[in-house]
Formats: C-alpha cells, structure tokens, sequence
C-alpha cells in the first residue's frame, strides 16, 4: 500500500505542512512510523484514503516524473549481462500494480538525487561512492526491508531503464525470467491433476505423496528431478475455479457459483401475479402438543414475487400435498387468487388434483383423462422450477431470512448445520424448556405479520422504496383487478379429488395416511355400481365426500361408512348380522326394482323358442348335388371278416389263470 507524509501532502494540494498536520489527524486510517532518513516518528497517511482528485494529481505527478528525461551521463559503464534477460516491455505507469509503483517512484527520485549529489565532486566515481555510502546509511531500514542492493552497476542498469523510458526495468524482476514457466513433467503434471481434479476432494499434500508413488511405478527416470510439494502446491492455483468446482464439488455446485444465470425482472408483473410455494424445515425444535416427543416442524409458505410478501402459509409435522392445499386456503383468504403459482417438482405440490404432475409425468399416464384440477377450477396456472435449479426458487431468500430473525429467537434453535448449533441446544433439551407446537404456532403466526411483512422492503423496485413489504403489496395491488370468492366457494374448490373410479360393492373410497375410508349411499348403494365417478372432499372434515360423474356432474354428497371394517377374528354377531341385514334390504330393493320394471310379467322363454323353431322347421331341407362322387372299398371279404372278429376264438380258463398267477393266486378248475 502507498502512503504520503504530511510535506509530501502539503506539496501536492499546495497547503502548510500545520494544516497537513490537522488534516492527518482527522483520519482514522493514519498511521505512524519512522522516517528511514531521520529515524524519527513521522504520519503517514494511505494514497487510497485522499480525495479522488487529489489521488489523480498525485498519480499524474509520478507519471510525469517517471518520464522526466534526466542529463546524460559523461561516464558510461557496460554492466555485466544477466543470465536470463526479458525484451523490454513498454508498459504505462498505471498497469503496474501498488508494489510496482512504489517500486517506480522509489528508484525515480533516487536516481534524480544520484544525478544531482555526483556533480558535487569533481570525480564521478569519487561521487558515487559517497552518495550509495550515504543512502545504505540513512536507508538502511528501507533497503533491508523491500530486499533493495545498491551498487555503481545497479545504478547505471537503472538509469539506462529510466532514460530508455522502460519503466518495468525500474522494478526488481528478480526470480520473473521463468514466471510461468514449468519444469515439471507433462506426464507428473498429469498424474497430479488426475488426483486433485476428483470427487473425493484430497488434500494436496496427498495428491502430491501418490504422485511421487506413480512416478516411482511408471517414471523412475522422472525420480530423482522431482519438484518439492511446495512447488505441486502452486499448480491449482493455475486451474479455473470452475474446473475445480465442476470436478471436486460437482456440476450443480459449477453452475451455482460459476456459470450465467438468468436474472429475473419485475417490472412486468404485479401483486398476485406469480405467487412461489416450497417447504421449509423450521431451524429449532419443538414438542408435539401432549409431549410425546420432540421434532422440527415444517412450514409451507406462498410467496407474492412482485413484493416479497408472505401471503399464506400452513405450520406441519410433515410437508405434504394436505399442507399445500391449507396454506393455498390461508393465502387466497387473506389476499385473493393468483394468476401463476409457481411451484418446485416436489411430489408434495405435483399430484393429481392440485395441478398436475408436470415434470413427473409418465408417458403412459399423459394421456389418462383426469378431472379438473384444484387450480384448474380456481383458474390458476401452475409453472414448474427447471428439476435441480436451486436458483428457480426465489423463496428460499425469504427462508434465510426468517431463520436468522425469527428461528434465532427461539430457545432451542438448531441452526443449519452442526457449526450453527448453539453449546446451550443440549442444555434446553436436557431440562425440558421445548415450546409445544400449539405454543409456536400461535407465535409464527403473529411474526410472519407483524415482523416479516411489516419489515422494509428489500427489493429493488425504487416505486416502494421507504414501505414496508405488506404496503408494496397494497400500492401494488391498485394496478390489478383483486380476484376473490366467499368462503364456502373456495371451500369447495378447495377440495382434493381422486381420479376416475368405479363405484364397488361397497362404494367409493379415498385414502389418507395410506388408509381407505369407504363412503356409499346407503340402501341404495347398488344402484351405482360399476359407474365411473370421482370424489372430491376436504381433508379437514371427513365426514361426507361429494360424488361427481365424468361429466362433472353433482351425484350426491355420500357419507362414510365404518360398518365396512370388521376385525378378522370377531366374536360379535352383530357387526356380521347387521351387513347380513344390509344385504338382504339391498336384495330386497333390487327385487322390487325388478318386479316393478317387469310388471310381474313371467314368460316361458323355452315355448317361445321351440315355437320359433316350429315355424322354421319346413324351410330346412337338403337337396344333394348333380355331381356325386362314390366311395368304393376293394379289400378281401375274409380278411375283413377275421379284424372283425369271426372265426376267432377265445380261451376264458387261460385268461383266469393268466390272471390268478400275476396275483398269486391259485384257482382250481374242475373238469367236466
């Protein structure tokens, strides 16, 4: 960093050295420090700290300085060449880092005082010697300190640089001939970077202990001319950030932190435009009502784009399509129906009858007829975040923030990670002070509003500068039309549906929780049987559903009926004689059903068919062709006779014996 003395100050804005003296003590970035020509105490203040028209006068100074042309010099000497040489490169003042132009400057005023102080002596020579004596003397610390050797050689190799108007010969270049240069092997160089650039994220040092093992096994001859760790430790530094992020962290963590993103803009949308939903675990603990145990809750909440405000929101112990569809309910009573909800591929927002599956759409569910949607019915239009784009979802801001202003505040906060867990979390867990759910529930609610949206808001809209978050949204809103309905409507659009099913022996059924409620008409359950139809009911009153068919026409609300589940081993006869009764009203109603639809009418379907037959009986007759074709046998007649059988004759007695001897048994025949 460059800093400018008190005279120095005085010289460049043209001032007293008293009123430099004021104004250094004024600043608080003034530092003190010896003066190498004196020793003594002297302020210092940076050139960064100066007012800018003062930095450029001071700038421009030392670039006119820097090409002060200087008197030649009568003595000449040819210094030694250096081993290693760079072409002079002509590079302005201002592309030269601080160090550098220090660096500059230092070299500049002394070669001006060496050309000044020699012509003192009537011997050169005999004035040099004098002028490098006193520098090293009263420079001492200075010198020391940047690493800067003087010397009749280094003086003209400097002057040269500086008549020459080559100001990069003016900073010390010393170890610079081979910078970027390496003498590593392309092969070693390989193996290292083969190692580094991997998910499993090893350390350098043994990246660099297995390479020395690799080139051990296939580069003995590499061995002996290996480069020391401090030297493999350089070579990330020349790799891109976004190859080590691609190859050591991954590709999502390559596009996060590395690659475009699209920024979005607000200018053309309003309040209730888009509205963004996603879960949110909440950062501290808390115990169920009854004190079974303790957990994290979670929170669904509906985010308006446009202002940041939360417009609804629904407290649970497990993020799911039941949750979204309470806090849908609690933003839309609260601020009105949105045009765009824009949600993430979660299956707790993608289902059937909220908005569809989007992305998880099957191919062969695509063409499946479904009934109308949630939003379909509301008229809102569902977009999906692209899967795995953490930056589509602006809603997680809002999370961030309410965890580091109101998760903070509660006792038991856990943080995001093991390094946010507070030392006291194990103390409050071990004596019992949990909130219980009720408790926080009743507390969010109040700081959602009263602290989150009635914050300031942090947009970059400058038409809400100065408001809160909730009157952005109510200057907003004027612009749109605010669309809403009474409570018993949205009830009723609200209510979750299944998909096309045929109504069974015993009805209809949802599930929740992963069990069947069964609902029917009653008596006259069998009447729909085998009928497609859809339910749609509400998941916080159970009770009755409402049936629909696929015209999405109203069939009827039907009720629950719990007499369909009887334990597998019952003893009780009456669960068993009371569905006996059931079945016999239904068979019952449907004889009636019967009789009424015949009249009572039998009739003898076999007469009736025989008589058919009867009168169709004269129109069958079988007339043979004019052309027939007679089947002649020419075999022997004995020989037919004898495969007939004549003429054969059989022996009984022999048979019988035949028999009793495969049986072991013995007959005796009288003979007659």
């Amino acid at each position: 960093m460059e800093y400018i003395s008190t005279v120095q100050f005085a010289e460049l804005k043209g001032c007293t050295v008293q009123y430099a003296r004021r104004f250094f003590k004024e600043q608080q970035e003034t530092i003190i420090q010896n003066n190498p020509v004196n020793n003594r105490p002297q302020s210092l203040l940076p050139i960064s700290a100066l007012p800018e028209p003062l930095q450029k006068k001071y700038y421009g100074k030392l670039t006119a300085d820097a090409q002060l042309c200087l008197p030649k010099v009568q003595e000449t000497a040819v210094p030694q060449k250096p081993k290693h040489t760079k072409p002079a490169v002509k590079k302005e003042f201002g592309e030269f880092n601080a160090d550098e132009r220090e660096q500059i400057t230092f070299w500049t005023d002394l070669l001006r005082e060496w050309q000044i102080r020699r012509k003192e002596y009537e011997n050169y020579a005999e004035g040099d010697m004098v002028f490098i004596a006193e520098t090293k003397r009263l420079r001492r610390a200075y010198l020391a300190e940047h690493g800067i050797t003087l010397s009749r050689d280094i003086l003209y190799r400097k002057y040269k640089a500086y008549r020459d108007g080559d100001l990069q010969g003016l900073v010390d270049g010393r170890g610079g001939w081979n910078k970027g240069s390496s003498v590593i092997p392309s092969e070693v160089t390989e193996c290292f970077y083969a190692l580094y650039l991997s998910d499993a994220k090893l350390p350098v040092s043994d990246c660099y202990r297995l390479t020395r093992d690799y080139v051990f096994e296939e580069f003995p001859e590499y061995l002996p001319f290996m480069a020391s760790e401090r030297t493999f430790r350089r070579l990330p530094d020349k790799l891109p950030p976004a190859v080590i992020k691609f190859f050591r962290e991954g590709e999502k963590a390559c596009i996060d932190d590395c690659l475009p993103y699209i920024e979005r803009l607000y200018d053309g949308i309003e309040a209730n435009d888009v509205w963004v939903a996603d879960n949110h675990t909440l950062d501290f603990i808390t115990r169920t009502d009854y004190g079974e145990k303790t957990h994290r809750l979670y929170v669904t909440g509906i985010l308006d784009a446009k202002t940041g405000v939360l417009v609804g929101w629904n407290i649970t112990e497990t993020p799911n399509s039941h949750s979204t569809v309470m806090a849908l309910r609690h933003a839309i009573q609260r601020c009105g129906i949105p045009k765009i909800l824009y949600v993430d591929n979660g299956r707790e927002f993608l289902t059937w009858d909220i908005g569809g599956k989007g992305h998880r759409t099957h191919k062969k569910q695509a063409d499946v007829e479904r009934p109308p949607t949630i939003l379909d019915l509301l008229g809102i239009e569902m977009r999906n975040a692209i899967p795995e784009n953490g930056r589509a979802k602006p809603i997680e801001r809002m999370f961030l923030t309410l965890k580091n202003t109101i998760s903070r505040l509660v006792k038991t906060f856990t943080g995001g990670n093991i390094i946010e867990r507070p030392e006291s979390l194990k103390y409050q867990l071990k004596h019992g002070y949990v909130p219980y759910d009720w408790q926080i529930r009743e507390q969010l609610d109040i700081l959602f509003d009263g602290q989150y949206n009635a914050a300031p808001y942090g947009g970059y809209e400058r038409q809400f500068k100065g408001m809160s978050r909730a009157e952005a949204w109510c200057k907003s809103i004027q612009r749109r039309t605010l669309r809403m309905c009474d409570e018993s409507t949205l009830n009723l659009l609200l209510m979750r549906h299944t998909g096309y099913q045929k109504v069974r022996e015993n009805g209809v059924y949802i599930t929740i929780s992963g069990e069947k409620l069964w609902y029917n008409s009653g008596v006259d359950n069998w009447k729909w049987v085998d009928r497609e139809v859809y339910v749609r009911y509400d998941p916080a009153e159970l009770e009755f559903v409402r049936i629909y068919d696929k015209e999405d026409t109203y069939i009827g609300s039907w009720q629950m009926d719990l007499s369909v589940f009887v334990d597998y081993i019952t003893d009780s006869k009456d669960d068993i004689a009371a569905r006996q009764k059931l079945i016999a009203r239904q068979l019952r109603a449907i004889k009636q059903c019967g009789a009424e639809l015949t009249g009572g009418l039998k009739i003898d379907a076999l007469a009736l068919a025989v008589s058919e037959a009867q009168r169709n009986i004269g129109k069958v007759k079988f007339a043979p062709p004019r052309m027939i074709e007679p089947i002649v046998v020419n075999e022997d007649t004995a020989e037919m006779q004898r495969a007939a059988g004549d003429g054969i004759v059989i022996d009984l007695e022999a048979m019988a014996r035949n028999a009793a001897r495969n049986r072991n048994i013995t007959f005796d025949f009288d003979e007659e």
